[in-house]
């Protein structure tokens, strides 16, 4: 019994590596990883690589996670009737379900979330050996998917929306940002993501309205009519 308590605990810990690095491996900083990865991490061109093939990668998660926890579960049961008898379902699922909760789920995620561009590194290595051991398995389970999903007359997902995706980083930035003319800022960025709807005409002045400054007047007229022009440039 004290063997199956230990084996019980280190698929906990299993668990809880899964979950933390699912969390890590979605919520670290691209442009960091991608900067690190320039820079020579190694372990940088791993996690971008697997964020890569995202479906493999959270279906290799998913695919060790449920594991562990069902036999996890599935032991503390064992353990549970043979203690308690009968009752002992009841005990073994209200336990497992505080322990995987707590331990396995809410604690590892809180601190990916915390420290995800570290913990991402330390991780890169460990999933991508999964994954690619994991690979026969989540692949068959892929295609199952995608022949349900067209089964039911839905296929695969709209691609992402770049433009969208900008303005809102755009938004949240100016958010975020406390101090500094962020305004100004945010209205430059959504400029340049404006500049194929900005009609010529409202950027340039036509020649006929340009205005011509004679170079031989005296510097005192051309500096009046400067400044009483409308045009600032």
């Amino acid at each position: 019994m004290t063997i199956t308590i230990v084996v019980i605990f280190l698929l906990l810990m299993l668990s809880a590596f899964f979950s933390g690095s699912e969390t890590a491996l979605t919520a670290a900083s691209r442009p960091v990883m991608h900067h690190k990865e320039q820079d020579g991490d190694p372990r940088a061109g791993i996690v971008n690589r697997l964020r890569q093939y995202q479906e493999r990668l959270l279906g290799a998660i998913l695919l060790g996670n449920n594991m562990v926890n069902i036999l996890a579960s599935a032991l503390a049961t064992s353990v549970m009737i043979e203690l308690f008898g009968e009752n002992g379902v009841v005990y073994a699922t209200a336990v497992m379900t505080a322990l995987v909760l707590i331990f396995s789920e809410i604690l590892p995620k809180t601190y990916a979330l915390q420290h995800a561009d570290t913990m991402a590194l330390r991780v890169a290595r460990p999933m991508s050996v999964l994954v690619v051991l994991f690979a026969p398995i989540t692949q068959t389970i892929q295609v199952l998917v995608q022949a349900t999903l067209r089964l039911f007359g839905s296929g695969e997902g709209p691609g992402l929306d770049s433009e969208r995706e900008l303005r809102g980083a755009i938004e949240l930035h100016a958010d975020d940002v406390v101090v500094g003319n962020h305004h100004a800022e945010r209205t430059m960025l959504h400029g340049v993501l404006d500049l194929e709807d900005v009609g010529v005409w409202e950027i340039m002045v036509h020649r006929r309205k340009v205005q011509m400054i004679d170079i031989s007047r005296p510097m005192e007229e051309i500096l009046d009519t400067v400044l009483a022009s409308p045009h600032t440039r």
